[in-house]
C-alpha cells in the first residue's frame, strides 16, 4: 500500500497539519491509515495519537527505524503517512527513499521556496540511491490567495522545476484551533477546510495512480 512522506528541510511550513488533515480525510473514506511521527517533539502523536480505534493508527518512530516501520505498516494499512522532522537529515532521506510519493509543504515566502528546492534535492538524492523516480509535489500552505506573493511563489517553484499542487491550504484560524483542541478541521465542522482537504487528497491520489 502507498507510503506518503510529508517532508521539508525547513521547520514550520505545516507538515503536521497536512499529515493530520490527509489522515483524517482518508480515514473517513474507510481506509486504514497509519501515521509515523519522526519528530522528537511528537506533535503528530499528541494531536491524533488517540484515534487507533477508528481506522487511524499513529506511532512514534526513530529516524533509523523509518524504513522498517514504514514497510511493515504498508503491509497492513491502506495508506502510510510519514511526518518527517526537517532537522533529521537521515530521517528525511530514509523517509523519502521508502516513499511512493512525497509532499513538500511550502508557505508563500522566499525562504520556504528555497527550502523546497533543497528538499527536492534530497528527494533526487534518494531517487539516485534507490534507482527509481520518486513522485513529489509542493503544497502551498498558510496562503493568502489574494496576495501577489502567492502567485509569485508558484512561479518560483515552477522555475525550480518543483511540481506544485493546484489545491492549497489558505491561512485559516481553523487549522490552529483544531491543533489546540486536539481535533481535526473536519471534526469541527468547517466546510471550507473540508473542501480544501478533499481537493489536496484528490490530487495526491492522482499522483499515486500515475506513478
Amino acid at each position: 500500500m502507498p507510503i506518503i512522506a510529508i517532508a521539508s528541510t525547513k521547520g514550520g511550513p505545516g507538515k503536521t497539519t497536512l499529515a493530520v488533515c490527509l489522515a483524517d480525510w482518508w480515514r473517513r473514506q474507510g481506509k486504514r491509515v497509519t501515521c509515523l511521527d519522526t519528530d522528537p517533539n511528537r506533535n503528530l502523536l499528541s494531536w491524533i495519537g488517540k484515534r487507533a480505534d477508528d481506522g487511524l493508527d499513529c506511532r512514534a518512530v526513530g529516524e533509523d527505524d523509518v524504513i522498517a516501520e514504514a514497510r511493515a505498516a504498508a503491509k497492513v494499512a491502506d495508506i502510510v503517512i510519514i511526518d518527517v522532522a526537517g532537522f533529521l537529515a537521515r530521517g528525511l532521506l530514509y523517509a523519502v527513499g521508502v516513499a511512493d510519493a512525497v509532499l513538500i509543504p511550502c508557505r508563500p515566502a522566499k525562504g520556504d521556496v528555497i527550502e523546497a528546492g533543497r528538499t527536492q534535492q534530497q528527494i533526487n538524492n534518494a531517487a539516485d540511491l534507490s534507482g527509481r523516480s520518486i513522485p513529489h509535489a509542493a503544497v502551498l500552505t498558510q496562503v493568502n490567495r489574494r496576495a501577489s506573493v502567492t502567485s509569485h511563489s508558484r512561479g518560483q517553484l515552477a522555475a525550480l522545476g518543483i511540481p506544485t499542487l493546484a489545491a492549497d491550504f489558505p491561512l485559516r484560524a481553523i487549522y490552529q484551533a483544531a491543533w489546540y483542541q486536539g481535533a481535526t478541521p473536519i471534526e469541527l465542522g468547517d466546510n471550507s477546510a473540508t473542501t480544501e482537504i478533499q481537493a489536496i487528497a484528490g490530487e495526491v491520489e492522482q499522483m499515486l495512480e500515475a506513478r
